[in-house]
Parts: C-alpha cells; sequence; structure tokens
C-alpha cells in the first residue's frame, strides 16, 4: 500500500495542481520516477493500492527505462491480457476529425510519443504484489491505455516506428523479497 503522505486527491491533473506533491514526494522517495507520483500517487492511489496491496516504498522502485514500440506490443498487456488496442477506434475518429482539444492525442499527433510514460508492471512481480490472476501477461499495464492504443494505432498507420523508443516506468523490486 501506498503511504498517507503519497496518496494524492485521486483527481486529474488539470484539475489540481500537483507540484507541492510531486516536490515533497520526489524528496522523500527517490526511488519513485516523478511520473509514477503523478500518475499513481496523485491521480489513482485507491485504485493502485486495490490492484497491488502489498506494494511497499521501502522495498519496491518505479524508474524509467527505455524500450522499443514493439516490444512494448509484444509483452505489455491489460486486464483481462487484453491487447493495448480498446482506444484505437477513438485515435482514428480525432484524426479524421482534425481534433485539437484533447491534450494527449494532440501532443501524441505533434511529437509522436507520449506525453508522459505508462507505467508497467511484470506479471510475476505484481502477482507477489496481491494483483489478482486477471492481469495482463507477461507485463501488466497499470495507467497509460489512451495513449498505448494510441501509439499502436499510430504503429499500424506508420507514423510512428516499430524501432521507436518509447519511455516507461516499471516498478519493480530494489531488494530482493
Amino acid at each position: 500500500m501506498l503511504p498517507v503522505e503519497l496518496k494524492g486527491p485521486g483527481n486529474t491533473i488539470s484539475y489540481t495542481s500537483p507540484d507541492v506533491f510531486l516536490t515533497e514526494n520526489t524528496r522523500r522517495f527517490p526511488d519513485l520516477d516523478p511520473d509514477f507520483i503523478l500518475q499513481i500517487c496523485f491521480e489513482h492511489p485507491r485504485r493502485f493500492d486495490s490492484l497491488l496491496p502489498h506494494f511497499d516504498v521501502k522495498l519496491h522502485a518505479a524508474q524509467r527505462v527505455s524500450r522499443s514500440v514493439s516490444w512494448f506490443y509484444g509483452n505489455v498487456r491489460y486486464e483481462r491480457n487484453q491487447e493495448l488496442d480498446f482506444w484505437g477506434w477513438q485515435f482514428g475518429n480525432f484524426l479524421a476529425s482534425g481534433e485539437t482539444n484533447y491534450k494527449i492525442f494532440t501532443h501524441m499527433i505533434a511529437e509522436k510519443n507520449w506525453p508522459f510514460p505508462p507505467v508497467i508492471l511484470p506479471a510475476n512481480f505484481a502477482f507477489q504484489l496481491g494483483a489478482s490472476e486477471d492481469i495482463g501477461r507477461p507485463y501488466y499495464l497499470i495507467e497509460g491505455t489512451h495513449q498505448a492504443s494510441y501509439v499502436r494505432r499510430m504503429m499500424q498507420l506508420e507514423m510512428v516506428s516499430r524501432d521507436k523508443l518509447v519511455e516507461l516506468v516499471p516498478s519493480k523490486p530494489t531488494i530482493a523479497i
């Protein structure tokens, strides 16, 4: 479970300023990537605790890595082992309509990358943290369904290369458990 000081309001960043929360917790928890602190701790702390009740910031880390888009799609799945394509239709609709109001979409069109890295977990580690058997394998996507689906659709449309490197925030043990 996340400690009390890491349990944010559960609001999206656009509604509440996360600056103080991020600054204080980056200092307190140097093994947690700032995007993990924002996406998980600030925005979705209750969901994270219910999914992974044995997560312990004294034993576990969440630090950024780079992988190719093709690695991501070959290894990362969502709940019930779903492939990450279920928001692809929305990306297509936005592309066809010239949408400019959805920040994730407009950032991804302009930058050919997601605005913040998805949070993933190796399934075998997630089970140690109390995850149900109904998760993605071999890696489970905790946060980032829209952008993961969008990059997949962009790859299919050849808007990004399969070899493009993207950043991810995986959680992992910092010591053997």
